[in-house]
């Protein structure tokens, strides 16, 4: 016969409290209660502004708007709804209550609700300990709601539901970890007594046991009992087995993600400086600025408008937004001395009524003649400057710079209606880009993402191929394009796809990034010791021969995975054209993907030329060392730009390697030399 035993934080566990819903876990899980209070308090601090006919005018109701806000924030992010109740003397709008949204209750009546305006049929009800109050109508009350896809009426989707479960298990991990202490930090054990031990015996062995091994105190305490055959088992596992750090991570980040709250906001520990001075911005232009559209609907269209009132949020008056004014205000006296006009400038940091502060914009002035030079102010982009045809340097400059001041202008564009909370799908005309260079962007975009992925992306659009790069580019981009339309075909045929631009990509590499590291190989030799050009030869043969078929395999992978995507798409979805497979192929077969290999395959054939030449000089008995450098790259990124100058064994694991450190990636890497005595 077995006995099991178990401590006292069993007990502990089983009657805390519970976290049944988001009142529960925003009383008990300090994350949750943390996340939703910033967005409370950020949100009721924005500063607003009321007109009414035009003439700006105070709030004229007793209750104060800022702490209206700050309970709705919290009803609409706790329970998907809001409730604020008009008070009347007579007929005269004396203010509001707001009405707690856990004694509110949505009702709707199909029969009067009206095409186009469902909310005709609905009415509110309160219940406070059994008595009820109503019933209202949208006419007697404001209704904040969270949207949702199942209920066109009623409560939407509360964002601490979607973030209930990581809630739940942060809770449940604290109260495992604290019951577990409070209750004695003892496992559960198993006793294998004897089976002839009569009953009488049994109970009392089992309270003598219980009443000297309970408590903190007998923690670690050893018994020495008499008794055949007695087994002692532990079968609880330590406690530092379990995963706790990773799980509460993992709850935390769940939690801060869903809220939009970044970490270093939570946790004054989480970043340096700079990092969090960058996440409060994002904080405030990612979440709370785009929530304040909600307000400006709701309370425009339900309350202000009917009495000649209209109130509008004014953010940029912040404290932490006139520092991003500052900074923008930075970048752009920095554009204007790099040459760029003011007007563009402008455009590009996103500054508006720029009309109104620099007058009309003046009409471009035509051509006076075929034979106007660049100097003049016809010079430029026009009519003369047709591919095929030469251009002149300062011609190829002004495109480059129209082509980036364009690009600008769309990442703009993406960034205004990201902060709006609009789909970052949209139409952007241009005479400078291409409809093609256009798509290329827009199918690599999607809801949901942040303003610095949708820079990140731009950025490697915008960028301009050296002549190597463009040599690379040159020889796969049409086969790809041409690659994409068969694939685009076969697929709307129902017929089998071959996926694979090895034939094409792998000559490519071999010829091109042999090239250019024979041409390395001789600058490095100019600059220190030569190296016979057969050896060179050698040397990067054996790299290519092990580095291509590995680089076309992936490169192959992705565009499987990609096109089996397509695929499924196109059998679930019914209507799509041929058009529409192109579109979603374009990812994998396009010159955006053609100009992202050339680039950053030219990186590593310059880094791996490095490589072995350091190699080289060390069998001759040259003593080297190789830094990372980030000087050949426009706009370092975070990821590369700690690592200027920086030497090989300071480079992260993840990066021993050298360049490239992603995508695009330009840096390079150097050697310095010391020959040893």
């Amino acid at each position: 016969m077995a006995i099991t035993g178990y401590p006292g934080w069993v007990d502990k566990l089983k009657n805390g409290e519970a976290v049944n819903g988001t009142i529960e876990a925003y009383s008990l899980v300090p994350m949750l209660y943390r996340s939703v209070n910033l967005r409370c308090d950020a949100i009721s601090t924005v500063p607003y502004r009321l007109f009414r006919n035009e003439n700006e005018v105070e709030w004229p109701w007793n209750q104060n708007l800022s702490n209206l806000i700050k309970d709705t924030e919290r009803s609409l992010l706790l329970t998907g709804a809001a409730y604020w109740l008009k008070l009347y003397r007579g007929r005269v709008l004396t203010g509001f209550q707001f009405l707690n949204p856990l004694s509110m209750t949505v009702h709707f009546d199909a029969s009067k609700a009206e095409p186009g305006n469902p909310f005709a049929g609905v009415t509110f009800q309160q219940s406070i300990q059994g008595k009820q109050y109503g019933p209202w109508t949208t006419q007697e009350i404001i209704y904040f709601r969270e949207p949702s896809l199942t209920d066109e009426v009623g409560p939407g989707l509360a964002p601490a539901r979607v973030a209930l479960q990581s809630a739940q298990l942060a809770h449940y991990l604290e109260r495992f970890t604290s019951a577990f202490f409070e209750g004695g930090a003892q496992p559960i054990t198993v006793l294998n007594l004897p089976e002839s031990m009569d009953e009488a015996e049994f109970k009392r062995f089992q309270g003598e046991w219980s009443m000297r091994f309970q408590g903190v105190v007998n923690a670690f305490r050893t018994a020495f009992v008499r008794a055949p055959d007695l087994k002692v088992t532990t079968i609880t596992p330590p406690i530092n087995t379990l995963l706790l750090p990773e799980l509460q991570e993992r709850a935390i980040t769940a939690v801060s993600m869903t809220l939009g709250v970044p970490r270093t906001m939570l946790e004054a520990s989480a970043a340096n400086f700079a990092t969090a001075d960058s996440d409060r911005q994002s904080f405030w232009r990612e979440t709370i600025i785009p929530r304040l559209s909600l307000y400006e609907q709701v309370i425009n269209n339900q309350l202000l408008y009917a009495l000649n009132y209209e109130m509008q949020f004014n953010p940029e008056a912040l404290d932490v937004m006139q520092a991003d004014e500052a900074n923008r205000a930075g970048s752009l006296l920095q554009l204007v001395q790099a040459g760029v006009p003011l007007r563009g400038a402008m455009k590009i940091l996103g500054y508006d009524q720029i009309e109104e502060a620099l007058g009309p914009e003046p009409e471009p002035t035509p051509p006076t003649s075929p034979d106007a030079t660049p100097n003049e102010p016809s010079a430029g982009v026009s009519e003369e400057t047709q591919p095929g045809q030469d251009i002149a340097p300062d011609d190829i400059d002004n495109i480059a710079t129209k082509r980036k001041a364009e690009y600008a202008l769309l990442a703009k564009k993406l960034e205004r209606r990201i902060k709006a909370g609009k789909s970052i799908a949209c139409s952007f005309e241009s005479d400078v880009l291409t409809a093609d260079e256009v798509k290329s962007i827009m199918v690599r975009l999607h809801d949901g993402m942040t303003v610095h992925d949708v820079y990140d992306v731009i950025k490697a659009a915008a960028e301009e191929m050296t002549p190597d790069e463009r040599r690379l580019y040159n020889r796969i981009v049409k086969e790809m394009e041409k690659r994409g339309a068969t694939w685009a075909r076969q697929i709307v045929q129902g017929k089998t796809v071959d996926p694979s631009l090895k034939d094409v990509i792998a000559p490519a590499l071999q010829a091109e990034l042999s090239r250019y590291a024979q041409q390395r190989f001789a600058e490095l030799g100019a600059e220190f010791v030569p190296i016979d050009e057969a050896v060179a030869s050698g040397r990067i043969n054996d790299w290519l021969g092990d580095y291509v078929p590995i680089t076309t395999d992936r490169i192959d992978q992705t565009t499987a995975d990609r096109i089996k995507q397509v695929i499924d798409a196109y059998r679930q979805t019914p209507g799509m054209t041929i058009q529409d497979v192109a579109d979603m192929l374009r990812p994998v077969a396009d010159p955006y993907r053609a100009s992202m290999i050339a680039i950053t395959e030219m990186t590593r054939a310059s880094t791996q030329a490095v490589d072995n030449y350091q190699a080289y000089l060390t069998e001759n008995g040259i003593t080297t060392t190789m830094y990372w450098t980030t000087q050949n790259d426009e706009l370092a990124c975070p990821i590369c730009g700690p690592l200027h100058n920086s030497p090989k064994d300071e480079w992260p694991a993840d990066l021993v390697d050298g360049p490239p450190a992603h995508p695009n990636c330009r840096c390079s890497t150097y050697i310095t030399v010391r020959r040893r005595d």
